[in-house]
């Protein structure tokens, strides 16, 4: 295996693309159809509500333990493999019937490695990628097309086929997952002194006020976000829309995210982040209101769905920009973290309880996302403001 010194870019792109593509594809084939496979194995909403806050809330904890795993050892490879075959082994599982404690378990064990190898995958990148990782987008991007092609597909497989065929694919793509793995040529060597200057140099105070403006922000942009994750696809079966339609309409939100992150450089030349920011939240607060009253129209929620563009992918945007303002250098791993475990941690399992709780097949459980997000709006016209200390963009 050659060592990624000795290779192109578009050499180390086509190594490293499908182990993304493989590991959104499996996303896209858990996350949309979760709520739906557990109904089908006689859960209530709140016992799926409580399943799925536990499968997003190990982001607390679980990104930091293989970090610390793989920061001692120096081998991410290998945690990664390891991670493949568990998350694998735990989704083939859930094909054996049980009661909620027995799904509860498998996919609580299933989530902490679906999202502790993750940051394992992107360092990895970061570090083969050496100095072409400004790039990092053009091989990032397989993943997202990976995950529309996938929901778009099962969509239209879920017609005609059970719910139960879910683990099997899930199972298919863990082992395809651990394959491209070998693909992956040795990381570009950091000198450790480097690393170590590069950490006595910190000197910068972080505005943690900013930052914890930031975090109550995304926290309640999240509890707004996870009926739509849990719930959207429910919310539509019950509307009498059929899976070919859900499917293509959870796709098509992704397709205009993937739009908005080839653009978003330049809005950022031209807006500030409270503003763009501010207005991603207002659009999604319209999205969710209008949503929770949506009976059968297609073309309306076709509509709402090109709103996900606004709603993730300016919020996430603007987000992991301000944190990289936020943070130096030396402490952007911490802060990076910080991110994904009040986000896509905290905010989702508080998110997911909520809406396990208050789901009834109506459309209230969009009007409480709506009203989080209203709240996160408030808070950032009145309180994002200039980051104290040097302007890190």
């Amino acid at each position: 295996m050659p060592s990624a010194q000795e290779l192109t870019f578009r050499q180390k792109a086509w190594r490293l693309s499908p182990m993304y593509a493989a590991y959104f594809t499996l996303f896209g084939v858990f996350t949309p159809y979760l709520a739906r496979f557990l109904t089908a194995q006689g859960l209530s909403p709140r016992q799926i509500g409580v399943i799925v806050a536990t499968v997003f809330g190990v982001n607390i904890f679980a990104p930091f333990l293989f970090s610390l795993i793989s920061d001692r050892t120096g081998q991410r490879l290998p945690l990664i493999r390891l991670g493949f075959v568990l998350m694998g082994m735990f989704y083939l599982l859930s094909l054996k019937s049980g009661d909620f404690i027995w799904y509860l378990t498998v996919f609580g064990l299933f989530g902490i490695f679906l999202s502790a190898v993750l940051p394992q995958m992107e360092g990895v990148a970061i570090n083969v990628l050496d100095r072409d990782r400004s790039r990092y987008g053009q091989v990032r991007l397989w993943g997202s097309a990976g995950y529309v092609v996938v929901v778009w597909v099962l969509g239209t497989a879920l017609d005609y086929w059970p719910v139960t065929i879910l683990p099997v694919i899930g199972g298919v793509l863990c082992a395809i997952m651990w394959g491209t793995t070998w693909l992956v040529p040795k990381e570009a060597r950091t000198d450790p002194k480097q690393r170590q200057t590069a950490r006595s140099l910190e000197t910068v105070p972080i505005d943690w006020r900013q930052v914890a403006v930031l975090m109550v922000v995304v926290f309640l942009w999240q509890i707004g976000m996870a009926p739509y994750n849990t719930f959207f696809d429910l919310f539509l079966k019950e509307r009498g829309f059929p899976a070919s339609q859900i499917g293509f309409l959870i796709s098509f939100g992704s397709i205009c995210e993937i739009v908005i992150f080839l653009v978003i450089a330049r809005w950022f030349q031209r807006f500030s982040e409270r503003q763009l920011m501010f207005v991603a939240l207002a659009a999604t607060v319209l999205r969710w209101s209008v949503l929770s009253f949506v009976e059968g129209s297609f073309a309306l929620v076709l509509g709402l769905q090109a709103l996900h563009a606004l709603t993730f992918g300016v919020v996430h945007s603007v987000a992991i920009h301000r944190v990289g303002r936020l943070f130096p250098p030396s402490r952007m791993g911490f802060g990076q973290g910080l991110y994904v475990s009040v986000g896509m941690g905290l905010g989702l399992i508080c998110g997911n309880l909520l809406s396990g709780y208050v789901w009834t097949g109506a459309g209230v459980v969009f009007l409480m996302g709506a009203g989080t997000t209203a709240v996160a709006a408030v808070l950032v016209f009145f309180g994002f403001g200039a980051i104290r200390g040097v302007d890190r963009t």
